[in-house]
């Protein structure tokens, strides 16, 4: 979006069907009006599943919402009649998919428009011919890196596509707002240590991982318990536990996601990101906000934050993990530690600072 185009666009599509808005949408919203102060006008596209979520009904009264079909054909006219309607100049696409990539390339043949794939994760790459596929619908993209490595990773795979980073930010008015929950009320012991972890990947996200650890702690003797946060795939994560353990522990309990999140931070004593593979990972950063332990693999999208207050074990090596779980219950918090890092958190997540890195990229393209 160059400042001198005639007010062009952007639609914003994002593969995202979580119950929550979240910090991600929170962050488009905040951009929304950065752009219109421009003159552009923002869109959002989103699956069609996404149209049953509260937050996209919401959503709709604030701004201009679309949803997917099923149709390749009809899905294609809708997002050339969306970038007609609106003189969309860019598209977005967060949590890209390759038929959704496909939708956007045929719908936009001849209309001028710039396409951004912006990485939240690792880049996906097939084989065979899905990897000829996907070459030939990422090319003359440009990439947007959540991190530094993940935009290295673009450089890498596709050395002709330009590729930038904006490192996300956090939306921190949302954890200044919670609850005191019950424990009793969420099944929860009041005596036990409290750990907490998202886990909707379970590979990815370290989940058998961090199952393992408390399990070994506790048949050695300690008193653990681990909330597991799912917002999605919950029936085969559910399957996968109940196959390594006969049935769910009585010291596992998954809850489901609320947008009040900092409602649960407050509930542990340690947060757990024992994850493969992040992009930049917000429940990190907000846990360490709020002045949390956090116990992480030293993954480089971890090793990157630099937190002092965090303890840090090797990628998969459970005994560390265990180690760094006992230390960051049993340290001594530094008050004053924790207090600082906070404080250099939200200056290195504004919001505001990723907008106009967001800003700065589109005027490149």
């Amino acid at each position: 979006m160059k400042r001198n185009d005639k007010a062009r666009g952007v639609l914003h599509f994002a593969d995202f069907k979580s119950p929550c808005r979240g910090n991600f949408i929170n962050s488009l919203e905040f951009l929304r009006p950065c752009i219109e102060q421009q003159g552009g006008e923002v869109v959002y596209l989103f699956p069609a599943a996404t149209e049953k979520r509260e937050w996209a009904q919401e959503l709709k009264k604030e701004a201009t919402v679309y949803f997917l079909g099923d149709s390749l054909l009809q899905n294609v006219k809708t997002v050339r009649g969306i970038i007609k309607r609106h003189n969309i100049g860019i598209i977005h696409s967060h949590f890209y998919k390759l038929p959704y990539l496909l939708t956007f390339d045929l719908a936009s043949v001849m209309l001028g428009v710039k396409h951004v794939v912006h990485l939240h994760c690792a880049l996906t790459i097939h084989s065979g011919v899905a990897r000829f596929i996907e070459k030939l619908l990422l090319s003359r993209k440009t990439f947007i890196g959540c991190s530094e490595k993940l935009t290295s990773d673009a450089k890498k795979y596709y050395p002709k596509n330009p590729a930038y980073t904006a490192k996300n930010a956090i939306w921190f008015p949302r954890l200044d707002e919670y609850e005191v929950l019950d424990k009793a009320a969420l099944g929860l012991s009041a005596s036990a240590k409290t750990l907490m972890m998202f886990g909707f990947l379970y590979e990815v996200k370290g989940v058998d991982l961090a199952l393992e650890a408390v399990d070994g702690l506790n048949e050695s003797g300690e008193d653990l318990q681990l909330i597991l946060i799912l917002t999605s795939n919950v029936d085969e994560i559910k399957g996968k536990i109940t196959k390594r353990f006969g049935a769910i522990p009585s010291w596992l309990h998954l809850l489901p996601p609320r947008n009040d999140i900092a409602s649960y931070y407050k509930l542990c004593d340690a947060f757990l990101a024992p994850s493969r593979s992040e992009g930049l990972p917000y429940s990190v950063v907000e846990a360490s906000y709020l002045r949390i332990p956090v116990v992480l693999s030293d993954i480089p999208a971890h090793a990157s934050l630099k937190l002092p207050c965090g303890y840090y074990f090797e990628s998969e090596n459970v005994g560390q993990l265990k180690g760094q779980l006992m230390s960051a219950l049993s340290g001594a918090a530094d008050a004053d530690a924790f207090t600082a890092q906070a404080e250099q958190i939200k200056k290195d997540y504004r919001l505001s600072t990723w907008t106009d890195r967001i800003i700065n990229i589109y005027t490149k393209l």
